[in-house]
Order: C-alpha cells, then sequence, then structure tokens
C-alpha cells in the first residue's frame, strides 16, 4: 500500500511538472505575435512594391512596405517601412537585396541593412544606388516588426522580381 501511495505522488509529481512546463512555454511563445493582415503588391517594368496591411484592432503593428526599383544601368534602389499604430518601444525594419543569374528559379541574398528607431511609430530605410549585374533579376524582401513593453509584433514582405536593365 505504502508503495501504491509512493507512485501515485510520483506520476502527480510528473504531471504537474508537464502541467507547468507546456503553461510556460506557452507564454514565451505569446510573446512573439504575427497579426492579421493582408497583401497588396504592384509591379511595373522599373518598379516592385509589396504593402502588407494590419486589421487586428489593438494590435501594434500598422503596416510594411517593401520595394525595389531599377535605378538606371547595372543599379537598384530599394527600401523598406514599418509603422506602428502608437509610440512603441522599438520600430524596426530589416531590408535584404535578392538576385538571380538563372532567370528567377533561384535566388541568393547579396546584401542586407538593418534599421531601427525607438519611442517612435515609423522606422524607414533605404539603399538608393547598389550596382547590380544587368540581365538578372533581382527582387527585395523586408522584416518588419515593432515592440511595446514585452510584446513583440513582426510581419514579412516581399515585393516580385525586376530585371536589371
Amino acid at each position: 500500500m505504502k508503495k501504491r501511495k509512493g507512485i501515485i505522488k510520483f506520476l502527480q509529481s510528473l504531471v504537474l511538472i508537464n502541467v507547468l512546463w507546456i503553461s510556460t512555454a506557452g507564454v514565451v511563445c505569446a510573446e512573439e505575435v504575427r497579426p492579421a493582415g493582408y497583401h497588396e503588391y504592384v509591379t511595373t517594368e522599373d518598379e516592385a512594391i509589396a504593402h502588407w496591411y494590419g486589421i487586428e484592432r489593438g494590435a501594434y503593428l500598422r503596416d510594411g512596405i517593401c520595394t525595389i526599383k531599377r535605378m538606371g544601368t547595372a543599379k537598384m534602389g530599394f527600401s523598406g517601412t514599418t509603422t506602428a499604430n502608437a509610440i512603441c518601444d522599438k520600430v524596426k525594419v530589416g531590408i535584404y537585396l535578392n538576385e538571380s543569374s538563372n532567370g528567377g528559379s533561384s535566388y541568393g541574398t547579396i546584401a542586407s541593412y538593418y534599421f531601427s528607431e525607438e519611442n517612435t511609430t515609423s522606422c524607414h530605410g533605404s539603399k538608393p544606388d547598389v550596382s547590380v549585374t544587368s540581365g538578372w533579376y533581382y527582387y527585395a524582401s523586408a522584416g518588419h516588426s515593432v515592440t511595446k513593453g514585452s510584446t513583440t509584433e513582426m510581419m514579412n514582405t516581399n515585393t516580385d522580381a525586376i530585371k536589371a536593365s
């Protein structure tokens, strides 16, 4: 009987440990949020824009924009903007330039830049005159994030590819 009570207490302890561990893991995951929203894309021969709009009420992340533009022969410019609904502790945007030599079937990142602002509602960063290879395809991607207290909301945007002249 004593042995049986010991086994029951041991199993109860295991259950309690699992419940505590699972609830702790849930709290850690809850700090990073991907709010609901939708994307719009605009692409011309010389420019591609990806714009994400947040639709979740009460969320901090309002929108994110990523742009790539042909700036002349063997030159591209790319930029990113992150906007919050309220003043946040940190507003960030990371922008990446990706290239393909084989017509767009595979890409590699060739440049990345990171921008951050504190106690504000927006952050913008750009690289207006990057040398590229004529005839290759390029697209820009951006990571957008806002942090308010212990909550961080984030989203990614990717433009369509355009061919360098």
